[in-house]
């Protein structure tokens, strides 16, 4: 059974009420933050969010999705490093 991701309480970019994605990279970045708050935190978009407003503070002047993808970035350095993602083939 899967479920649809959603980033809900994020500001996403967008036209017509439709995600928008001006490159491949950038729906490719929205799929990796998804999951990772997904998996590596049950969903919560809290963490996400805050290091995104880090990212666009720190650089206000950056791209949207750059930003996003210093985001992803900065989230994915607090993940435990002792241990594989449950249910990976990944690690010991």
């Amino acid at each position: 059974m899967s479920r649809q991701l959603s980033l809900q309480d994020v500001d996403l970019p967008g036209r017509n009420e439709e995600l928008a994605f001006d490159a491949p990279w950038q729906s490719t970045v929205f799929a990796l933050a998804a999951a990772v708050i997904d998996n590596a935190f049950g969903g919560d978009k809290e963490p996400f969010r805050n290091q995104l407003i880090k990212a666009i503070t720190a650089q206000p002047g950056r791209p949207y999705w750059e930003s996003w993808t210093a985001a992803l970035e900065a989230l994915v350095q607090t993940l435990p490093t002792d241990r594989a993602p449950t249910g990976s083939n990944w690690g010991p």
